[in-house]
C-alpha cells in the first residue's frame, strides 16, 4: 500500500519574496490582519474590482509606519491576509517570488 508524504515547510516556497527587514521588533499583530480581512478582503470574484481592491489595501496598509521597516516589507506581508477563496488560491499557485520588492 502507498503512502503520501505531506510537503515540508522548508519545501514550500512563498510565492511573495519578502524584502529584508532592519528591526528587530517587526511583527506583524493580530488586530492588523484583522483589520485588513475586515475592511479590504478580496474573493476573486467577477464583481469585486481588482483596483480597488489594491487601492484599498494600500490606503490601510499606508497609515503604518515603523522605523526601520520599509513599506514594501508591510505590504507584501500583509498582502496575502486580504485575500480569499479563488483569489488566495490563485496567489498559492503562483511560482515562488512571482511578487518581488
Amino acid at each position: 500500500m502507498g503512502y503520501c508524504m505531506a510537503p515540508r515547510p522548508a519545501d514550500i516556497q512563498s510565492p511573495i519574496l519578502h524584502p529584508p527587514v532592519a528591526a528587530n521588533n517587526f511583527r506583524i499583530k493580530l488586530a492588523l490582519v484583522t483589520m485588513i480581512q475586515n475592511n479590504a478582503l478580496f474573493h476573486g470574484l467577477t464583481s469585486e474590482s481588482r483596483r480597488e481592491h489594491v487601492q484599498l489595501f494600500l490606503e490601510l496598509v499606508g497609515i503604518l509606519k515603523i522605523n526601520g521597516v520599509p513599506a514594501k516589507a508591510w505590504q507584501l506581508r500583509l498582502f496575502p491576509y486580504s485575500l480569499s477563496g479563488k483569489a488566495l488560491r490563485w496567489l498559492n499557485n503562483r511560482p515562488p517570488h512571482y511578487l518581488e520588492r
